[in-house]
C-alpha cells in the first residue's frame, strides 16, 4: 500500500477573497457536487464577523443544506467564543479551524489579539470543541517568513508548534506560507527545525503558490514528510488581510504530481479536469 497523502479542499480561502460574493445556492451546488464526488474534507467556511468576511456571512446556511456522506468531515473556521458557538450549533461540522500566527503583527491585524491572548484563546475554544466531540485544527500563518519586518526564526516556530499541541489542544497544525515567500530551501529547513525532538505529527502544508512554483514547493514539503496539504481548485485563494498573497495549492495538478511519485490519494478517480473548469467558473461568476 502506498503512502496516503491527506487533502483538503479549502472552498473557504477559494471563495473569501473573490471580488464578488458567491450566491450561496452556487457554494452549495458546487460543495454537494464535491461531496458527491468522493471529496472526503472540504473547509467550507468561517463564524466570523460578516463585516469582515462578507463571503463567508452564509456559512450556517451553507452547512444546513449540504447533505455529506457519513465518512466526509467539514473544517470551519472561528476565532472566537462567539463563532465556536455558532459553529457548534450548525450542522455536520467535525473539525474547527482556529487562525494562530507566528507573526505579532499580522495576529492583531488578522484576529484583534496578541499571539499571547490568541493562545489563551485556543485552549480555551479547543477545550469546549473536545467535549462537543470536535477535533481542532490550528494553522499557523507566517510560518516561512513574514514581510512584517519581523525577525524569523524557525526554532522558536518550532516551540510554538510543541505548546499548540501540548497546551493549545490542537488535533492538528498546518503551517502556512501567508505571503507566499517560501522556497524549497526554506520549506525544507522550517520543517526540518519543526521536527527536532517532535512528538507530534508532521504538520500540514497550507502553501500559496504559482503555476511555475507549486511543483518545486510540493516536492520539498513531501521531501520534509508532509502528508497533509490544503488545496483549492481553480489555483484560487490566498490571505486578503496579508500582503503577497497568491493562490492556494491547485488540487488537480497536486493530485497527478502525487500519483507520479507512487503516492496515494482518496481523489485518485475524481473528475479533477472537469471540477477545476466548474471552480473557475463559478469564481468568475
Amino acid at each position: 500500500m502506498p503512502d496516503a497523502v491527506r487533502i483538503t479542499e479549502t472552498l473557504r480561502d477559494a471563495w473569501q477573497g473573490l471580488p464578488r460574493v458567491v450566491p450561496t445556492e452556487a457554494k452549495r451546488a458546487f460543495a454537494q457536487r464535491l461531496l458527491d464526488a468522493g471529496f472526503p474534507r472540504l473547509d467550507v467556511g468561517s463564524f466570523v464577523s460578516p463585516s469582515r468576511v462578507p463571503a463567508m456571512a452564509d456559512t450556517a446556511e451553507l452547512l444546513a443544506q449540504l447533505r455529506p456522506p457519513p465518512a466526509a468531515r467539514l473544517t470551519a473556521l472561528v476565532a472566537s467564543p462567539s463563532g465556536l458557538d455558532r459553529l457548534l450549533a450548525a450542522p455536520g461540522v467535525s473539525e474547527v479551524l482556529y487562525p494562530f500566527s507566528f507573526s505579532e503583527r499580522f495576529q492583531r491585524r488578522n484576529t484583534e489579539r496578541g499571539r499571547d491572548e490568541a493562545f489563551a484563546l485556543l485552549a480555551e475554544l479547543s477545550a469546549r470543541a473536545h467535549a462537543a466531540g470536535r477535533t481542532v485544527y490550528a494553522t499557523v500563518s507566517m510560518a516561512f517568513g513574514n514581510n512584517e519586518g519581523e525577525a524569523f526564526d524557525p526554532a522558536a516556530l518550532r516551540d510554538w508548534v510543541a505548546r499548540l499541541h501540548h497546551e493549545g489542544g490542537a488535533d492538528r497544525v498546518g503551517l502556512a506560507d501567508t505571503t507566499a515567500q517560501a522556497d524549497a530551501r526554506v520549506i525544507r529547513d522550517v520543517y526540518a527545525a519543526v521536527a527536532r525532538g517532535a512528538d507530534w505529527p508532521v504538520p500540514a502544508a497550507h502553501l500559496h503558490v504559482t503555476p511555475q512554483n507549486q511543483a518545486a514547493l510540493v516536492d520539498a514539503a513531501l521531501d520534509a514528510g508532509v502528508r497533509d496539504f490544503d488545496s483549492a481548485l481553480g489555483a484560487l485563494g490566498g490571505c486578503q488581510f496579508a500582503k503577497g498573497a497568491t493562490s492556494n495549492v491547485s488540487t488537480a495538478p497536486l493530485v497527478a504530481q502525487l500519483q507520479s511519485r507512487g503516492l496515494a490519494t482518496e481523489l485518485a478517480r475524481a473528475p479533477l479536469p472537469e471540477l477545476d473548469t466548474a471552480a473557475r467558473a463559478l469564481a468568475a461568476g
